[in-house]
C-alpha cells in the first residue's frame, strides 16, 4: 500500500526519523517543518496522509488540524497527530478535532508503520462505501442507458413542478415522446440497436430543449420532458423542432432499418386543467399512443 505522506515536525532529527520509516514502508515522503509549510505542501500536493506535529512555530499542529478537517475537500485526508508522551491535553484536543489517530513519542518504527497502514486501509475502505452509496444513489435517479432521470425521479419533478405552477399560476408544459417500433428495431438489429436509438433520441431531446427543462424515462419505449415556465405555444415549438429533426435525419444519425418513428404527446396547465400532475401525465401518454 503506497501513498504520499506529508510528514511535519519542526524539530529535524524527528523529521528526519519519520521520514525514513515511511520511506522504508514504500511510501513517498514531503516534508514541512512548520505549520504554514504543512498548508503549503498540501495546496501543492494533496497527500494521502499526513504525520502532524501537535506543537509547531508559526501555525501549531492543532490549529493545523483544525483547517484541514473543516474544510469538506481536506476533511478526508487522514491526520495522524504525533506528541510528546505525557501531553494528554494535545492528544484530547487533537482527537476531539477530528484527528484520525495519534502517537506518542518516542516514536516506536513498528507502531508508526502500522498505525500508517491502518489509517490508509481505513480512508480506502471509507472511500469505497461512498463510492457505493453515490452509485446506488445515481442507480435511483439516472436511467442507466440513456443517462434520462429516472421514472421514480419524474414522478418527484413533476409534482414539485405542478404544485409551483397552480400556486404561482404559471405555465407548465409536459410532453411524452414515445419510440413506437422499439419492438421491432430490437427484433431486426438486436437489443443494441432498440437501445442506440433510445439514446440518440434522448441526446436529440437535450438539443431541441432549454437548460431548465428535464427528460426522464418514463418506461420503456417513452420518454417524459418536463418543461417549466412553458405554455402551449413554447411546448409547440419544441415539438416542431424534434419533428424537424426527425425529418431531415439529425435525430437518428445512424441508417436502421426498420428507421425509427416516434409519437409525440404534449399535456399542458393551464390548458389541461389537471387536478394533479399524475393527471397531466396520464393526458399526454394518451395523446403519444
Amino acid at each position: 500500500m503506497s501513498a504520499l505522506v506529508l510528514v511535519a515536525d519542526d524539530d529535524p532529527f524527528q523529521l528526519r526519523l519519520l521520514q525514513e520509516v515511511c520511506e522504508a514502508a514504500g511510501h513517498a515522503v514531503v516534508t514541512a517543518a512548520d505549520g504554514l509549510a504543512v498548508l503549503d505542501a498540501i495546496a501543492r500536493t494533496r497527500p494521502d496522509l499526513v504525520l502532524l506535529d501537535a506543537l509547531m512555530p508559526s501555525l501549531d499542529g492543532l490549529e493545523v488540524l483544525r483547517i484541514l478537517k473543516a474544510d469538506p475537500r481536506l476533511a478526508v485526508i487522514p491526520v495522524i497527530l504525533v506528541t510528546d508522551e505525557h501531553d494528554e491535553d494535545s492528544r484530547a484536543r487533537g482527537v476531539a478535532l477530528g484527528a484520525d489517530d495519534y502517537l506518542a513519542r518516542p516514536v516506536r518504527v513498528f507502531e508508526l508503520q502500522q498505525r500508517v497502514r491502518n489509517a490508509l486501509r481505513m480512508r480506502d475502505a471509507q472511500s469505497a462505501a461512498a463510492d457505493a452509496t453515490r452509485r446506488v444513489r445515481e442507480i435511483d435517479v439516472i436511467d442507466p442507458l440513456t443517462r434520462a432521470g429516472t421514472a421514480s425521479q419524474l414522478f418527484i419533478t413533476l409534482h414539485y413542478e405542478h404544485v409551483r405552477a397552480v400556486r404561482y399560476a404559471h405555465p407548465l408544459g409536459v410532453a411524452v415522446v414515445r419510440l413506437a417500433n422499439l419492438g421491432e428495431l430490437a427484433a431486426a438489429g438486436g437489443v443494441d440497436a432498440a437501445d442506440g436509438a433510445l439514446v440518440q433520441l434522448v441526446a436529440g431531446l437535450r438539443v431541441c430543449t432549454r437548460d431548465i427543462d428535464q427528460v426522464f424515462r418514463a418506461s420503456e419505449d417513452e420518454l417524459a420532458l418536463v418543461m417549466p415556465e412553458t405554455d402551449a405555444a413554447g411546448v409547440a415549438v419544441v415539438v416542431g423542432r424534434l419533428s424537424e429533426a426527425e425529418r431531415d435525419g439529425t435525430l437518428f444519425p445512424a441508417r436502421r432499418v426498420p428507421a425509427p418513428i416516434i409519437r409525440i404527446g404534449v399535456a399542458c396547465y393551464p390548458e389541461v386543467a389537471a387536478a394533479s400532475a399524475q393527471i397531466l401525465l396520464e393526458r399526454a401518454v394518451l395523446a403519444a399512443r
